[in-house]
């Protein structure tokens, strides 16, 4: 064997950063700019992605608020509705409760002229 067989060539290893990083300061200024620029133009498209889903998600609470205060309005109608029913059925209460009255003042009056007519008979006869 030679000695040029025995010599060893030492090689630095590259990580994937150092790597990466060495083609990039081979660019020139333009190269650098564009490659900014599609950097950006990639965070932009990706802010934009999460804005239409954000608008989205918006357009959903908007449909789903307007279906509650039609729900709401149509509950609010419903209770008026029983409201005034209610009323109702209080005032029918109170009027069969004055009927009542007077029926019991109807009787106890005919009572009372029946035991009229049976004392005035009594001396009539």
């Amino acid at each position: 064997m030679s000695d040029v067989d025995k010599t060893t060539i030492k090689t630095r290893a590259y990580t994937d950063g150092t790597k990466s990083a060495a083609p990039q300061s081979n660019l020139t200024a333009d190269q650098e700019k564009s490659l900014e620029f599609v950097k950006k133009n990639a965070r932009l498209e990706e802010e934009n992605k999460k804005l239409l889903e954000q608008l989205a998600t918006v357009d959903q609470l908007q449909a789903s608020l307007r279906q509650e205060q039609a729900r709401t309005a149509e509950m609010a109608k419903k209770m008026a509705g029983l409201e005034a029913r209610i009323k109702e059925l209080a005032e029918l209460e109170s009027k069969a409760q004055n009927t009542a009255e007077l029926e019991a003042k109807v009787k106890e009056l005919t009572e009372a002229l029946g035991k009229i007519s049976g004392i005035a008979a009594g001396k009539a006869g």
